[in-house]
């Protein structure tokens, strides 16, 4: 009984109407039609009244379907937003490398990562430009942020880039405000490092380093990054300078190869006069 109960109220509404419903249609099979027709109102106003009465209960099939459908114009809204935010992003990074790419006064070619390989220490990327978009091995790779790197590896139509994260990178740097010079490499830090470089001289947290006119491959004047820390390496004269590199490799996506080559001759000379036991300058010979 008590289950019956809950179930007409659960469906009250359509249990009166089919209540109602039964009575009328016995009342018709009873009664006279034209006595009806006051019974007929006072019916149809009740139902009126039990409507009016009872609209503040909420429906919950009604309910379950309002949130349903709010649910998913939420998730709709979300990700129209978060596509919103991801275009203004991108749009924002390729502006910056356009202004850059407009500005430089060395031809560069627009490339995207498609691919990074991290092999212990060394760190590599694959972008999709090769030898027939003009890339060629020794050609330094930008952005708009700093130096990324080297070619070291061409196909037709793809590229290896040596990062400066890489064991094997060696870049001729100086500090910008000061001129100091010096060679960075990269020992599996979060920074590279600037070692060898005196105490006495004048380096501080927050310098900028760029690439040094003493380097063949990088042209002079591309930002590296900042110095971060200085340490001193112990009781001698020389400390180990901390620099951050101006461009973020873990999100890295596009940038350019410069259209530069180092020049062979110098390569050869510096490479024939630096092997193990040749002199730098040759002797005379004794008349």
């Amino acid at each position: 009984m008590q289950r019956l109960l809950e179930f007409i109220f659960r469906f009250r509404e359509y249990s009166a109407l089919s209540a109602f419903t039964i009575i009328s249609l016995i009342m018709m099979n009873l009664g006279n039609t034209t006595d009806l027709g006051g019974y007929r109102s006072i019916v149809v106003g009740g139902i009126g009244w039990m409507q009016s009465a009872f609209s503040w209960i909420p429906n919950p099939i009604a309910l379950k379907n309002e949130n349903a459908a709010l649910r998913e114009l939420n998730l709709q809204l979300s990700d129209e937003r978060a596509k919103i935010r991801q275009s203004i992003i991108e749009n924002a990074k390729l502006r910056k490398m356009l202004e850059f790419k407009k500005s430089s006064g060395i031809p560069l070619i627009s490339a995207d990562i498609v691919g990074k390989t991290t092999t212990e220490a060394r760190n590599y990327a694959t972008i999709n430009r090769g030898e027939d978009d003009g890339v060629e091995v020794g050609m330094p790779v930008v952005t708009d942020a700093g130096l990324v790197g080297l070619v070291v590896g061409t196909s037709d139509g793809y590229s290896v880039i040596r990062l400066l994260i890489n064991r094997e990178s060696r870049i001729a740097g100086k500090i910008q405000r000061s001129r100091i010079d010096g060679i960075l490499i990269w020992d599996g830090e979060d920074a590279l490092t600037m070692k060898n470089i005196p105490k006495s001289y004048d380096v501080q947290v927050g310098d900028e380093v760029i690439t040094s006119s003493y380097s063949n491959r990088y042209p002079p004047n591309i930002k590296i990054g900042t110095v971060m820390e200085t340490r001193d390496d112990g009781t001698s004269l020389f400390r180990k300078i901390l620099v951050k590199p101006s461009v973020n490799f873990l999100t890295l996506e596009q940038v350019f190869v410069m259209k530069l080559m180092p020049n062979p001759e110098r390569i050869l000379l510096e490479r024939d006069n630096n092997k193990v036991g040749k002199p730098m300058i040759p002797q005379i010979k004794a008349r």
